[in-house]
């Protein structure tokens, strides 16, 4: 049965450049690199002829974020909403909600909303959030728990 998480992946268009933005916007480290073809690869991914290159990115605490790039066949363009069947998003805590939004705003990334607070019923503080986009549209989550 299930043991544990492994990673969440991400289809981009261009890894490279996906790689520059979780690492110097984000501040993820690269785990390493993949480039695939062949048998295995064909077989994973039910493709006949399927070449894909990506790299696993983190944060040390064990759980690793796949950005993968098909070469082979080529992506169409991703457009998701939020709400439609399929879409998906992968959430970061974060210390301090504000700042991370002054700062990462700074350095270009897109976000949806401002910082959403969240309250019990006597007034409470208990999380802020937001939602962003990656330069792929892949939908990213914050979350500073109080």
């Amino acid at each position: 049965m299930l043991k544990a998480f492994f990673h969440t992946g991400f289809v981009v268009k261009d890894l490279e450049k996906t790689i520059d933005f979780y690492t110097n916007v984000m501040g993820l480290r690269v785990a390493g690199r993949m480039e695939r073809s062949g048998d295995f690869a064909c077989q994973l991914l039910a493709f006949s002829d399927a070449h894909i290159k990506g790299a696993f990115l983190d944060l040390g605490d064990g759980h690793q974020l796949e950005l993968i790039q098909y070469i082979n066949p080529s992506s169409g363009d991703g457009d998701f909403e939020r709400n439609n069947l399929g879409a998906s998003h992968l959430a970061f805590f974060v210390d301090d909600i504000d700042n991370f939004y002054r700062e990462t705003a700074a350095k270009g990334l897109r976000f949806n909303n401002d910082p959403a607070a969240l309250h019990d019923e006597s007034g409470k503080l208990l999380r802020k959030a937001l939602y962003a986009q990656d330069p792929d549209g892949n939908w990213l989550e914050f979350v500073e728990l109080f």
